[in-house]
This record gives structure tokens, sequence and C-alpha cells, in this order.
């Protein structure tokens, strides 16, 4: 069992990892993990579907989080993973989020970053590199304050 688990685990980006670029495509517009990680900012980085209830369960402490600390230091972004685009949509209109998709990714950001299951939330510090993954609940928040707190 042991190895079965890293098999699965081997090609997942760690904590330290620099990040890897992957483009989606949609509505006529490619747009990058690179248009946001990397660029001078925390990123907080939701793969995650619509059709997943533990994934829109995460989106609540997600909002909260981007509420309170978006700007200039930090920011979340979506990434919609094996969905389809209009059932992203809806969701998104429902759930009522408020930080920018990268839409109709399929398995694009889950084969870069080994994903076997979502929701998948992974921190990227300024530079691009990984800092945290696999967070939930409370421990988004308090990651997300632990490393704005010492970028003061």
């Amino acid at each position: 069992m042991l190895l079965l688990l890293l098999s699965l685990t081997a090609g997942a980006q760690k904590a330290g990892d620099m990040y890897k670029d992957f483009q989606t495509e949609y509505d006529g517009k490619v747009t990058r993990l690179s248009d946001y990680v990397g660029k001078g900012k925390y990123v907080l980085v939701d793969f995650w579907a619509s059709w997943c209830p533990p994934c829109r369960r995460e989106i609540p402490n997600l909002i909260k989080v981007y509420n309170t600390y978006k700007g200039k230091k930090f920011t979340v972004l979506g990434v919609a993973t094996w969905d389809k685009p209009e059932d992203t949509e809806k969701a998104v209109k429902e759930l009522g989020i408020n930080y920018p998709q990268m839409m109709n990714a399929g398995t694009a950001g889950s084969d870069a970053y080994g994903i076997q299951g979502i929701p998948e939330i992974i921190l990227f510090a300024p530079n691009g590199k990984i800092v945290a993954r696999g967070l939930r609940g409370e421990a988004i928040e308090a990651k997300v304050k632990e490393v704005l707190k010492s970028k003061k």
C-alpha cells in the first residue's frame, strides 16, 4: 500500500518547488497560471469543480480569506478542474465566488501538480515557489495570515 501511495504522489509538486505553468482556453481567451503566480504576491490557488461537494464546502473559507486579505500582497485564484465551463459559471454565481477563475482547465492543472483528488488548495509565494499545499478549513486562513505577517 505504501508503494502505491508513493507512486501516485511521486510527480506531485511539493513545498519549496517552483510553480509549473499551464494554460486554459475559454471563450476565445487564453489564461495562464503565470498570469497570476510569480508576479510578486502570494496566490492561493483552489483546484475545484462545481460537482464536488468538498470543493463547494471550502468556497466560503476561500471567499472569506480573499475578502480579508486581497490586495497588493495577496489574491485567490480558482482553477476549474475536470468540469464543464457552463457548470463552473453556474456554480460561481450560485456560490457568490468573487475571485478570478481559470475556466475550462480540464486536466491541465491536475496533470501539472500531480493532483489525484479535489479540492487541492496550494499557496504560492511571490516568487512562484509553493509555500504549502493540501490546505483546508481554518488552516487556509491561518497559513495566509502567517505568511503575510512575516512579510511586514
